[in-house]
């Protein structure tokens, strides 16, 4: 063999020892990539310890007292924000017995004729607003004479319902109106904790309205526009009487009265159901 085939053999030897290493190189690394590459999503494994996707954690229930996880629950009763009242379900007659109800003889006459017995009653015939304060026509608790006012600071109220009005329908409106809030400010400092609701003049007959110059809707309804804005004033609420008891055409019924003015039994009961749906 010469020199020349001796050298040949030796190269080809060595290319083949060097072709045989790569490959063993190679493999090793592929092996090495498919088993601990992070970014490859065939080798990553999910389990207990994947990090969650803050977006889809789900919160925890809420607990039973946040009234927001009670569905179709109630929310807390919040007082109207201004004077008006919407019609509510009637409530029973126990919704009274923290009230009591403060007027003239139209309000006597819803004492005898309502049906009304668990409240307290403080009312005397022709009484005025300034008369609530300054006449003593009751009888207190103690035995002594003494006035409406005298009467309402006997003990606490949770409700006050006052109607007067009817007979200062002579006084010019303003007058009448400081009168009143003059009284108002007398009983809510006596009772700051009450809901006072103050209840518009009632209405009177078509023909008592035609043939007074004082005891006609058009006064009544000026009045009770002035009321309205005082209760807006004090943090009052208003009744709007004469929605509750007039007809359709807007005044009292003829049938419903004697002298234009006063009701009959019916009507005090019309009466006393618009109060039983109309509360705070």
């Amino acid at each position: 063999m010469t020199l020349f085939h001796i050298k040949n053999n030796r190269i080809r030897a060595i290319f083949f020892v060097f072709l045989i290493i790569s490959m063993l190189m190679m493999s090793s690394c592929e092996y090495k990539r498919n088993t601990s590459d992070p970014e490859d999503p065939a080798g990553s494994q999910s389990g207990e310890n994947e990090t969650p996707d803050p977006d889809g954690v789900v919160e925890p229930p809420k607990v039973s007292g946040d009234p927001s996880s009670q569905q179709g629950s109630v929310p807390p009763s919040e007082k109207p924000a201004g004077p008006d009242l919407s019609e509510r379900e009637a409530v029973s007659d126990d919704f009274f017995s923290d009230a009591a109800f403060m007027g003239n003889s139209l309000m006597d006459g819803f004492r005898m004729f309502s049906g009304l017995t668990t409240c307290d009653y403080y009312a005397a015939t022709s009484m005025t607003v300034a008369g609530a304060a300054s006449k003593d026509c009751i009888t207190l608790q103690d035995g002594s004479k003494g006035t409406l006012i005298d009467g309402l600071m006997q003990k606490s109220y949770g409700k006050i319902y006052i109607l007067l009005g009817i007979n200062e329908i002579g006084y010019e409106v303003q007058t009448f109106i400081d009168l009143y809030a003059k009284m108002l400010d007398t009983i809510i400092e006596g009772q700051p904790d009450c809901d006072i609701y103050i209840m518009g003049l009632t209405p009177v007959s078509s023909a008592k309205s035609a043939s007074s110059d004082t005891f006609n809707m058009t006064r009544i309804k000026e009045y009770n526009t002035a009321l309205h804005q005082l209760a807006a004033d004090k943090g009052c609420y208003y009744l709007d009487l004469v929605s509750a008891l007039a007809g359709d055409d807007g005044y009292l019924p003829a049938n419903e009265t004697t002298d234009g003015v006063h009701f009959s039994a019916e009507v005090y009961k019309t009466w006393l159901n618009y109060i039983k749906t109309h509360y705070a």
